[in-house]
């Protein structure tokens, strides 16, 4: 987006760069080439979201019809190119019908994002009949899906994978004269029998494969293992393919795997606000912006829509983000320090983001600093915000309101126990007379 790729409407490029005035402010180690000269950074950097797959995963959250309409139109005004659903048939003659639902929902809505639906009927693990593949082609065909993505599984024994093989083969051919393409999912990857994996995944390199999109389904890799993996993983194929990858937050290392995938040469799969089960998803806030101002990589996803997209989130799923939540938590760009609050009355929060404690201006994730009475308080913050109104206090007047201010915050027994600046305003106006 451009709003995104330079600084002040002018051609100068922002990425790559340690300090771009009003944008931001990170060490210059970052991209000096003994730092840089192992990446092997997918061009382009196809990022995949998983949004609303998570959504439906995230225990408590029962996204209706009307829900994930809205989280199309979220995903669309960030710059999604690319969504992932499932549709689970786990055994039964139908599938499961929410996620059914979900996808003729999501394909009814007509986003401007493509639509990838997993299913597991597509190809077996070689040990029976592939009795569904037609009929789960034929059924998504009809509701207007044209990417599909079975998942590659781990045979048991020889036979079974040589009739895997033969499923494989079966499929792509009927996808193709069904005039579908299809990406393929390689589940636990970090856990398989490696080379089994490779051998399947050139397999369906053999078969038209589109991408193949590789799982760390449990946060097996650590961010050093990952980038090992996937140079060897790609190294192995028998020509260059695009994939993805995809990790969970188990170990509170989502993002930082999922960086270490890109710069080894795997696009992100991401979710909005982390979203998903377990302790979540590589949240979509935090790799694109650390892709973006840690490394120079472009995503295509609006930065400036960040907070908007995950506030508006939240509120379709009333799912809470975690007030300490990285990029678009409530406590990103809070502050309570005297000299703070200061700086953000004067007007010069974006100007003075380092100044602030911030490697970003938060117009850049369209968010804004903002400021409460807690832990920090003092006698300057209410003359600094008295002045701001335009009242003149003395001193005994100032030691009242602080100690009022005091006594509203130890009254309040749950989080959060602040005041907020409307709450301190109204108290210097009471204790004025004004």
């Amino acid at each position: 987006m451009a709003e995104n790729a330079q600084a002040g409407g002018g051609n100068e490029p922002v990425r790559g760069r340690a300090k771009v005035e009003g944008r931001h402010f990170v060490s210059p180690f970052n991209f000096m080439p003994e730092v840089t000269a192992g990446y092997d950074i997918p061009t382009p950097v196809s990022l995949i979201d998983s949004t609303i797959r998570k959504v439906i995963y995230t225990a408590g959250v029962r996204p209706s019809d009307s829900d994930l309409r809205k989280i199309c139109e979220i995903l669309d005004e960030l710059g999604i190119g690319e969504e992932s659903l499932n549709m689970w048939w786990r055994g039964a003659d139908v599938p499961d019908e929410q996620e059914f639902a979900a996808v003729r929902t999501v394909a009814k809505a007509k986003p401007r994002f493509l639509v990838n639906v997993f299913t597991e009927t597509l190809i077996g693990d070689g040990t029976g009949p592939n009795d569904k593949m037609r009929r789960t082609v034929d059924m998504l065909g009809e509701v207007g899906i044209r990417l599909l993505n079975p998942g590659l599984l781990q045979a048991p024994s020889e036979d079974a994978r040589k009739r895997q093989i033969e499923q494989l083969h079966e499929m792509a051919a009927y996808v193709k004269a069904a005039g579908m393409e299809w990406n393929a999912t390689i589940a636990q990857c970090g856990r398989r029998d490696f080379e089994g994996m490779v051998a399947l995944s050139n397999e369906a390199i053999k078969a038209g494969v589109r991408r193949l999109d590789l799982m760390d389904s449990t946060s097996a890799l650590s961010p050093q293992a990952m980038g090992h993996f996937v140079r060897t993983y790609r190294s192995r194929m028998i020509q260059p393919t695009p994939m993805t990858m995809h990790t969970h937050d188990d170990f509170g290392m989502a993002t930082a795997s999922t960086v270490a995938a890109v710069l080894a040469g795997a696009s992100p799969d991401v979710a909005l606000n982390g979203m998903s089960y377990r302790s979540g998803f590589a949240a979509l806030e935090e790799v694109v912006l650390a892709l973006d101002v840690l490394y120079g990589i472009d995503t295509g996803i609006r930065l400036d829509r960040l907070q908007w997209a995950a506030d508006k989130l939240a509120r379709v799923t009333k799912f809470q983000v975690p007030p300490l939540k990285p990029v678009v938590g409530s406590h990103q760009f809070l502050r309570e320090g005297t000299d703070e609050i200061a700086r953000i009355e004067a007007g010069g929060s974006d100007a003075d983001f380092a100044l602030l404690g911030s490697c970003v201006a938060p117009s850049l994730t369209g968010a804004k600093f903002h400021w409460v009475w807690a832990s920090q308080h003092s006698d300057a913050i209410v003359r600094t915000v008295a002045d701001k109104l335009g009242i003149a206090l003395d001193d005994a007047q100032v030691q009242d309101i602080h100690t009022r201010l005091e006594a509203l915050v130890a009254s309040r027994e749950v989080y959060p126990r602040w005041a907020t600046p409307d709450e301190v305003a109204a108290m210097i106006r009471q204790v004025a007379g004004v």
